[in-house]
């Protein structure tokens, strides 16, 4: 009786651990412990909320622990931070990570008002710019090298989706780490995603202006409307009425028209914001804006939408102004938009609008952090700015519980920098994404920066000191030797000795050689 009591026991607590998957292993199954106590650390919990040096343990994916005094399990992978930060993970809300780009028309082809509607397949809506039917997270596809360089500013979860049309479907949260589809995304049908601007000039016909898109936009919500009632109706009288039609883009707007489920309204301009939210009011939707980084020019009638605003920080460059014909061919608006720009999130924030920060619309994702910096320097606080990239987007998406501080319970998703985040010579370590480690920008093994003695090996008595300077990832060091100045070419290290390429600069024969010196630490 012992033995099969031992047995149920065993067999009931399987289905904690396979039921994580549903696909076969193939090969040898992981079982990389999955224990971790990061201390030492800097460990930023919270906007405003830092322990100077503290102790973070996760187990399972889960943040077991965090705080100064914390007990190192005995089963746990110690990791010392000594010097390092740990924030919570950034949370993307605008991106289309993970989907295909919309289709255009050919060069030359047809303007979109010419081309024939395309009648859809299935039951959907009449309508060829409608798409609400879609969701991110059936047509979701991972891409290494996106999320690579969404997690090099520390990125950890993206809330994605496409932008074709004019009812562009729901959005998905997918997390940044490497795995199938099924292991990374973490919400779907998020929000309900519209654009006041069809975007993919493959889609001809109606409508084909902004008066007409926002007609569409105010009817088509009329007729999920209708479409709820008619389809309770008939439910509960089925023999007494004309059964409705079955109508799958209407049917993935119910729960939107009734305030369930959020809808997210791309404004290209503070223009069609404020049209955005009228709508919202005459409909009562659950909504927030993707903005256009131009707020700042309506600012008081912004602030009185009462809406969230994820703030793209895609500032104009400069404009050229170095001949007297370019400088007349600016105008005073450009120059005050280029200007004014970097002061759009601080302005927000401090006018106490809810505003998160993305990284949408940059040519380049990877310049996300020194981006956010400008808009720092320009009157967005550090905590601000944190909020903006951590607990605001959680709460907005309504993950707060799982994501967005690092509180026991909560997952193990973080940043481990080298420096405050928006600090400019800081660099992003690693990320952990669900317990998992990703490099970003590792610190090499040895950092040979400091005072050296330098020696020719076939002079021993000769010896000069010298000082490598510069970054750990790359040192410089130059050091005078019989009128020539020699500088680090190359650094193969190993332990505290090595020897090093040097290049003459000053000498009858200019060019790469191998130095005979060694080099000793001194301190």
């Amino acid at each position: 009786m012992r033995l099969s009591i031992r047995l149920v026991a065993f067999l009931v607590s399987l289905p904690i651990v396979t039921f994580a998957q549903t696909s076969p292993t193939v090969g040898l199954r992981d079982n990389t412990p999955t224990v971790h106590a990061f201390t030492g650390a800097r460990i930023v919990t919270a906007p405003g909320k830092v322990i100077p040096n503290g102790t973070l343990v996760i187990r399972k994916g889960v943040i077991e622990a965090v705080g100064e005094k914390v007990a190192i399990p005995a089963d746990a992978r110690v990791w010392d931070l000594k010097g390092l930060t740990v924030y919570p993970g950034l949370i993307e809300l605008s991106s289309t990570y993970g989907m295909m780009a919309a289709p255009t028309t050919t060069p030359g082809g047809p303007p979109a008002s010419a081309q024939p509607q395309q009648s859809p397949s299935g039951p959907l809506s009449w309508n060829a710019k409608t798409f609400s039917h879609l969701r991110a997270d059936e047509e979701f596809r991972p891409d290494a090298k996106t999320a690579e360089k969404l997690r090099s500013q520390g990125f950890v979860l993206a809330l994605t989706r496409t932008t074709q049309g004019i009812f562009r479907g729901s959005s998905a949260l997918v997390n940044l780490g490497d795995g199938a589809a099924r292991d990374l995304v973490v919400r779907g049908n998020v929000a309900q995603h519209i654009a006041l601007v069809a975007t993919g000039s493959f889609l001809g016909g109606y409508p084909n202006s902004l008066m007409g898109t926002i007609a569409h936009v105010r009817q088509t919500f009329i007729d999920a409307d209708w479409y709820r009632r008619a389809q309770e109706a008939y439910s509960k009288n089925p023999s007494g009425l004309k059964r409705p039609e079955t109508n799958a883009s209407l049917t993935a707007l119910v729960d939107a028209s009734q305030g369930r489920q959020p809808v997210v309204f791309d404004a290209t301009d503070e223009y069609n914001l404020l049209r955005a939210a009228k709508i919202g009011r005459e409909f009562k939707l659950n909504m927030w804006i993707n903005g256009s980084g131009k707020e700042f020019r309506r600012l008081d009638a912004v602030k009185a939408t009462n809406l969230a605003v994820v703030v793209p920080v895609n500032f104009p460059e400069a404009p050229a102004v170095q001949s007297p014909e370019e400088a007349m061919n600016v105008t005073l608006e450009t120059l005050l938009e280029w200007d004014e720009s970097p002061e759009n999130p601080g302005r927000l924030a401090k006018a106490g609008v809810t505003i998160a920060l993305t990284a949408d619309q940059l040519k380049d994702v990877g310049t996300f952090l020194a981006q956010v910096r400008k808009a720092i320097e320009r009157g967005l606080g550090d905590e601000a700015a944190l909020a903006a990239v951590t607990t605001t987007p959680a709460k907005i998406t309504g993950i707060d519980k799982q994501y967005g501080t690092l509180e026991p319970g909560k997952v193990a998703s973080f940043v481990i920098t080298d420096g405050d985040l928006f600090a400019e010579k800081t660099k992003v370590r690693e990320v952990w994404i669900d317990g998992r480690p990703y490099d970003v920008k590792p610190a090499p093994d040895v950092d040979v920066r400091g005072m050296w003695n330098v020696t020719v090996s076939n002079d021993p008595r000769a010896v000069r000191s010298a000082t490598i300077k510069g970054d750990a990832e790359k040192p410089a060091m130059e050091v005078t030797w019989d009128e020539k100045n020699l500088r680090l070419v190359t650094l193969p290290i190993l332990q505290a000795v090595f020897r090093l390429h040097c290049r003459a600069t000053r000498s009858e024969r200019p060019g790469l050689y191998v130095c005979p010196v060694l080099l000793r630490r001194t301190r």
